[in-house]
């Protein structure tokens, strides 16, 4: 009778403790989850053209515009920010099959899809967008379906950078990083 106690005592200090360390891990991760960052191969320029050139060759998507967020803050009373871009571009299609279902209207308020493509300090050429792995995970149902077949065209765009989408790969890596502490 003892023995079956403590085992059962255990195995709630067990489960209590496996919540805990993973709700840390979520909140330790969960910025970068949905948001992904990659190093650009190319110098600033040459990664809004490319990624221009890659939207725009892609059947039924193009590219809405280009804003220059240095510009855009110098010019509305803030101080520069450097080398700043971002790219908003569109699928009709998509767009149409997303908007088409009155519970799937709101989501028109992440839309345009968008790159931002900036310099950082180091001189480095960085690109970010939403995490479609993740974004369609958190909507389910059809809206995540949209999501997944839209994510798999946005790695095609970006395959120059050699990108793909995930979720795994964010959380175990988070995971090592909060076990090496």
């Amino acid at each position: 009778m003892k023995t079956k106690l403590t085992a059962i005592v255990f195995g709630i200090i067990g489960a209590l403790a496996g919540m805990l360390f993973a709700g840390i891990a979520l909140n330790l991760s969960a910025g970068r989850m949905m948001i992904k960052e990659m190093k650009s191969p190319y110098d600033y320029e040459k990664t809004i053209e490319t990624i221009g050139n890659r939207v725009n060759s892609m059947k039924e998507w193009h590219i809405v515009t280009v804003y220059d967020m240095n510009k855009e803050v110098v010019e509305n009373g803030s101080k520069p920010i450097g080398k700043y871009s971002i790219i908003k571009y569109c699928s009709g299609k998509y767009a149409s099959e997303m908007l088409e279902a009155d519970e799937r209207k709101p989501m028109g308020a992440m839309m345009p899809k968008a790159f931002a493509v900036y310099e950082k300090s180091d001189g480095q050429v960085y690109l970010a967008t939403s995490n479609g792995a993740v974004m369609g995970k958190l909507f389910g149902g059809e809206t995540e379906k949209l999501i997944e077949k839209v994510s798999l065209e946005v790695e095609d765009m970006l395959r120059f950078m050699n990108f793909k989408f995930s979720i795994f790969l964010e959380i175990r890596g988070e995971f090592w990083k909060f076990c090496s502490v």
